[in-house]
């Protein structure tokens, strides 16, 4: 007399987990769409950044037109005191575009996401008779310092509403502000000539800060 013994037991077989092998796959879907989005997130902002350079350019290069115009009226005749305090704002607010361009190309700033909003919105903001020399921004944006030069003192308040329409500055409060002659820097032995314009300095901290200087004799 024989007996079988059936050795094929489905309770005995190793189970495999069908859920465990979906939700790995379900990760590695969702790490791939999330690199997708940011790869074509970082694309946009580059190209939004590269079309705000060329908006910058075109403007530099139609002030280099009118620099170049004035320069050529003036040395045609006797220079008068509006032409050269016209051309010295171009000149001087050129310089500062120029300082604030080569910055941001050469990423010695590191992360400029911040601070380059505020550069904007200063190369934005023009005023005829009014233009910058120098300015300070301390932890981002909290602690705000402007200096210029104006040949009328009533166009800083002007200048100050033109700031308070761009998205970066609404809010932004100035503690102090000071308009005055500029100080005398000619020797004694030569003739004292009166400037032609008038030193400001709008600031939303207590005075005394220091501003960090730019370069063409602008601070």
């Amino acid at each position: 007399m024989s007996q079988q013994i059936n050795l094929y037991n489905q309770a005995l077989l190793p189970k495999v987990d069908v859920f465990s092998g979906r939700m790995v796959l379900l990760g590695l879907a969702g790490v791939f769409l999330l690199a997708l989005l940011t790869y074509v997130w970082s694309a946009w902002d580059a190209a939004r950044l590269a079309h705000e350079e060329q908006l910058q350019e075109v403007q530099l290069a139609a002030l280099q037109t009118d620099v170049a115009r004035l320069g050529t009226e003036v040395a045609g005749r006797k220079p008068a005191p509006q032409l050269t305090a016209e051309l010295e704002s171009l000149t001087s607010l050129l310089a500062g575009r120029n300082e604030v361009i080569a910055v941001l190309k050469s990423g010695v700033l590191g992360d400029t996401q911040g601070v380059s909003e505020y550069f904007r919105a200063f190369a934005r903001q023009t005023l005829d008779g009014l233009w910058l020399t120098g300015f300070t921004i301390v932890g981002a944006g909290k602690d705000i310092t402007i200096e210029g030069r104006t040949l009328r003192a009533e166009l800083v308040p002007g200048y100050v509403g033109k700031l308070r329409h761009e998205q970066i500055l609404r809010g932004q409060g100035f503690g102090t502000l000071s308009v005055q002659k500029p100080a005398e820097v000619a020797p004694a032995s030569e003739p004292r000539n009166t400037a032609q314009f008038l030193e400001f300095r709008l600031a939303s901290q207590a005075p005394g800060a220091a501003t960090t200087p730019l370069p063409g004799g602008a601070r």
